[in-house]
């Protein structure tokens, strides 16, 4: 394959080629993720530095037969124009995003759980007996596929910090009540109303605690909620989290 087109993925080797092919207009269809992850962004600056998203609209991969044979992730129908100034990150995060049902968003309008965790295990660091392990984060469709807490050390274990097991335990409900989130966020990190997190936390604790009787040891919690009463309040928060995009 040509050097200046060569990348992990053929559908980003494809803009590259386009780019170089010095094309006025390119109306393409590629998966959300190329632009959203910065990772894949930076990747593709080749093509970023010489064009800009003019417009688009968001599909369900699940439109092409086997596209995803599990679970769906965001195409966008993409039009870039050629411009000398081409676009940077900071253009992805603003950019109003809409889908094929009219709904609209951007990068910018959530807050990220990245912002307060740790996504990725650090090098060169062994667990001792009682460290708590949660498996590596990645997007929303990732953690749908991944597990959360896990019991044996490995290469894709994070060793929890016990003072923010508070949002390990939201990312493991966040997983548990994912089939809220619309198939055009399954590539963002999972996002976080921090304020109002914070105020029904309690109940996020217990519902993670029914499910993994581990972690009474490590966190309090209050005897005096029902499960009935917990899942009550997170899909409460999870209609305030989404708003419009609210899965019902």
């Amino acid at each position: 394959m040509d050097i200046d087109i060569k990348t992990r993925d053929y559908g980003m080797s494809f803009l590259l080629s386009y780019a170089k092919l010095d094309a006025d207009i390119i109306c393409v269809l590629h998966p959300l993720s190329y632009l959203i992850k910065k990772s894949n962004f930076n990747l593709l600056k080749n093509f970023t530095k010489n064009y800009k998203l003019v417009n688009g609209v968001i599909i369900d991969s699940g439109t092409f037969k086997e596209t995803s044979k599990s679970i769906s992730f965001p195409i966008i129908i993409a039009l870039y124009k050629k411009e000398k100034t081409g676009m940077d990150y900071n253009y992805v995060q603003n950019y109003k995003f809409k889908t094929i049902d009219n709904k609209n968003f951007s990068l910018n309008d959530f807050d990220f759980i990245s912002n307060y965790i740790n996504k990725y295990p650090l090098k060169n660091i062994k667990p001792n007996e009682n460290d708590i392990l949660f498996w590596t984060m990645r997007d929303i469709n990732a953690l749908k596929r991944n597990r959360t807490f896990i019991h044996e050390f490995g290469y894709n274990a994070i060793i929890v910090d016990k003072n923010k097991l508070d949002y390990y335990i939201y990312v493991d409900v966040f997983k548990q009540f994912s089939h809220l989130i619309p198939y055009y966020f399954g590539n963002l990190d999972v996002f976080i109303n921090n304020e109002m997190f914070n105020k029904y936390k309690d109940y996020f604790i217990y519902e993670c605690i029914m499910r993994n009787n581990f972690l009474k040891k490590y966190v309090q919690y209050d005897d005096n909620i029902s499960l009935e009463k917990a899942k009550e309040i997170i899909i409460n928060y999870f209609k305030f989290l989404t708003g419009e995009h609210y899965v019902d």
